[in-house]
């Protein structure tokens, strides 16, 4: 009996950081959306020479809030659906910002096709 009580207070004391860290990291994804508009504004008055790196760089950061905001869906829900979907949006991210060979992309490709896969085959759908 005591054993039980302590866990359920040991799961509630988890639960309350969990929900704590991700309001973190939400706060983080709006002051993040405060860059990504001062991204989007450079992009629109720079050089065609510097728009490509701008551009780039904007990316990699919507990107980066996008993988945040899957991250605080991991985190609460805890469900395979959402690590998967995690996953795919790092590689994703990694192909886009990162990938400097030819390499790279067809490993990046495969790495989706495999989580593509796992999502469509291996896992239950929550509905």
């Amino acid at each position: 009996m005591k054993d039980f009580f302590i866990e359920e207070k040991f799961k509630k004391a988890i639960h309350a950081i969990e929900i704590i860290i991700a309001v973190i990291l939400m706060i983080g994804i709006v002051i993040g959306l405060i860059d990504l508009v001062k991204y989007f504004l450079e992009i629109l008055v720079a050089s065609p020479d510097k728009s490509y790196d701008l551009f780039q760089a904007f990316l990699g950061h919507a990107l980066l809030l996008i993988v945040g905001a899957e991250l605080i869906s991991m985190i609460l829900y805890h469900s395979n659906k959402a690590l998967l979907e995690l996953i795919l949006f790092v590689i994703a991210r990694k192909m886009l910002i990162y990938a400097t060979s030819m390499t790279d992309l067809v490993f990046g490709a495969v790495a989706i096709a495999v989580v593509f896969v796992t999502l469509k085959f291996l896992v239950k759908n929550d509905e």
